[in-house]
């Protein structure tokens, strides 16, 4: 019987698992440059974590989300987003006694979706969150960490910031009443999925691809018009002085995000080279949301950020490790090719034998992997103590002892 994988989940390896890796590379040694900490938590929590929170009627809740019994009949779901875990964490751990507190983490996350390119079931994601703060200069700095994550992965690539401001949860109140209201008035001419919205969560219609619905959606209300006058202004401050760090803007006014928790500041890094899923990294300010999960009534403000969908834009990474084989003639010289084996090692070189005691088969393979070196060890090698070293490149051979290899080795 031949097992497959199961439908949206996938192996990696490979170049693949080397795009993975510079990329949690990368979010680590920024997180570190910009002050945030690393935190963990468990693939699976209570589900009642995620159901208000990601707000009862979203799909995310009704659709999306692997929840299931276990053997105490606690209702279990395995996390679909990575911010109200850690803020579980952060509360259930004590973290939120000095302020800001600032987390980061990567790890699987899981949502039965349809699978397409750049979305799978289970699938890796970044998040960095900061805890503790409503003072606007935290959302400049974590939009500015995110560019600077997708600037350094993606030089070549061309990504654009949206943005938006929602204003506070009362604004967003009033205007989803607004909404609904619009909606229904039109909803002889939405499609069977946003007439499904209106009166359950009518943001989401702002984001249908259906172009029936673009129409009705191109006319209705503006957020922005409900929106107090401070919040407006700190709105253009954010505007400005990320403008002011090089940052280009797409003032979105649909923009919403898919989850109930958001408000004010609300942001996507979008790029056109990868089809419908064309977010890489999205996020915003929760205000509201840490005392809802049973903490201390502070703001929050964070990001998410699929690590497939990043990997689909990155080229293969040429790895610059020292790559040197081994050729061992014959089984009798295996301890000889020891020392050298392990001395190499010992000197952080990566070396690699076939387990083939076959001169023309070794050198085959080296070629084939692009190695620089290949060491030969037959009878005269044993017989003297010393190594034949040969410059895959340059076609050079010379003979060395474990005293002076590193001299030729560069």
């Amino acid at each position: 019987m031949k097992i497959k994988p199961i439908r949206g989940t996938h192996d990696l390896f490979g170049k693949e698992i080397k795009k993975f890796n510079k990329v949690v590379s990368e979010v680590k040694d920024n997180a570190r440059k910009f002050g945030f900490n690393e935190l963990i938590t468990p693939i699976f929590e209570s589900s009642e974590l995620f159901k208000k929170p990601l707000g009862e009627q979203s799909d995310v809740v009704l659709k999306e989300m692997y929840t299931f019994k276990d053997r105490n009949e606690d209702e279990i779901t395995l996390r679909p987003e990575y911010t109200t875990p850690m803020i579980r964490a952060a509360i259930s751990n004590g973290l939120l006694n000095n302020l800001p507190a600032k987390f980061f983490g990567t790890g699987q996350m899981f949502r039965r979706e349809r699978p397409q390119k750049g979305r799978y079931r289970q699938f890796n994601q970044i998040n960095f969150e900061n805890f503790g703060s409503d003072d606007f200069f935290a959302d400049i700095e974590i939009i500015n960490l995110a560019n600077k994550i997708l600037k350094n992965i993606l030089p070549h690539r061309k990504i654009t910031l949206h943005l938006n401001t929602l204003g506070s949860r009362e604004n967003l109140k009033n205007y989803k009443n607004t909404l609904t209201k619009y909606f229904n008035d039109h909803k002889n001419l939405l499609s069977a999925d946003s007439i499904n919205k209106i009166n359950s969560n009518p943001l989401r219609i702002l984001d249908s691809k259906n172009i029936e619905d673009k129409k009705i959606i191109e006319k209705c209300p503006k957020l922005i018009e409900l929106i107090s006058k401070s919040d407006l202004n700190s709105y253009e401050e954010i505007k400005n002085c990320l403008v002011g760090l090089n940052i280009s803007i797409y003032e979105d006014p649909n923009l919403v995000r898919g989850l109930d928790y958001y408000c004010h500041t609300v942001f996507e890094f979008k790029t056109d080279e990868i089809g419908t899923q064309d977010t890489l990294i999205g996020g915003g300010r929760y205000d509201g949301l840490i005392k809802t999960l049973g903490g201390k009534n502070i703001p929050g403000v964070g990001w998410a950020g699929g690590i497939e969908r990043i990997m689909l834009l990155m080229k293969d990474i040429v790895s610059n490790e020292q790559n040197i084989h081994l050729a061992i003639q014959d089984p009798t010289y295996k301890k000889h090719a020891l020392e050298i084996y392990d001395f190499l090692v010992k000197n952080n070189f990566a070396v690699y034998w076939n387990y083939k005691y076959n001169l023309k088969k070794s050198l085959s393979l080296a070629s084939e992997e692009k190695a620089q070196y290949i060491i030969i060890v037959g009878e005269k090698e044993k017989t003297n103590n010393n190594f034949s070293l040969k410059n895959l490149i340059s076609g050079e051979q010379k003979i060395v002892d474990l005293n002076n290899i590193l001299d030729h080795i560069k």
